[in-house]
């Protein structure tokens, strides 16, 4: 029992971790973005922007991403430890020998 309850653990550190990293690229890509906007506008060839209507998007978006990746991830993970702890008595079950 202590072998899947670190094997749960493991994938929900990983899921946490997938989560974090998705985020921030999806934060970063906004950022970008948003800058790029700022600077069309400086220029003179874009509508001005606030930082506030760009980043709600971004950061819902970021949200929804990240979270859909950690659940399929977390998903497929337990999934797998169910799988293999259900096969696991069953290899070890003592055989009879007559």
């Amino acid at each position: 029992m202590t072998r899947r309850r670190a094997a749960i653990g493991l994938w929900i550190v990983l899921a946490v971790v997938v989560w974090n990293g998705l985020y921030d690229l999806r934060i970063t890509l906004g950022v970008r973005d948003h800058l790029m906007k700022q600077a069309l506008h400086d220029a003179g060839r874009g509508p001005a922007v606030t930082m506030a209507e760009d980043m709600a998007a971004t950061v819902r978006d970021a949200v929804t991403v990240a979270s859909l990746w950690a659940v399929v991830i977390l998903g497929a993970g337990l999934a797998t430890v169910a799988m293999l702890s259900r096969a696991a008595p069953a290899a070890q079950a003592p055989t009879r020998s007559p």
